[in-house]
């Protein structure tokens, strides 16, 4: 009995670890843990490198997971942010990006664009199958209003 009783508490607890971090999910670019991490990393940051390293992650995968997706979606809303076409008001400044010269911003937004389009397709991206199975969202066209911004 007294195993039996360690093993119901040992669920229990997990169960309850498990929805105590249940994770952030919505459709916008920071609106899920993994983009908040790599906000939180580029806020503490003051290297443009932690950007790029998201961007090309997503560049260089064959299969994008969902994680890398969202840090390289929020990355190029960080760089729109920067270049002053950003959806999110809290990217307008972030310290990896702060002492970038525009010209090296606008050099970004080729490979942030990229990305976004890769993570945005289903092909190769866990982050786009996984927002193909809710319905209906408004996921897919924030990716191609992210990439718009960026072309600006």
């Amino acid at each position: 009995m007294t195993f039996f009783k360690h093993a119901c508490a040992t669920a229990l607890a997990s169960l309850l670890t498990l929805s105590a971090h249940a994770g952030a999910w919505g459709e916008g670019a920071f609106d899920n843990d993994a983009a908040q991490d790599f906000l939180a990393e580029c806020t503490r940051s003051a290297d443009a490198a932690v950007v790029s390293q998201a961007i090309e992650l997503s560049l260089v995968a064959s299969f994008v997971d969902a994680d890398d997706g969202a840090a390289a979606v929020a990355a190029g809303e960080v760089i729109a942010g920067a270049l002053g076409s950003s959806a999110a008001p809290r990217t307008k400044v972030v310290p990896c990006l702060a002492a970038m010269p525009r010209e090296q911003l606008r050099a970004l937004a080729p490979g942030a664009i990229r990305a976004v389009e890769r993570v945005a397709d289903p092909a190769v991206s866990e982050l786009a199958q996984q927002w193909a199975d809710e319905k209906p969202n408004r996921w897919s066209t924030g990716m191609r209003q992210l990439a718009a911004r960026l072309r600006r």
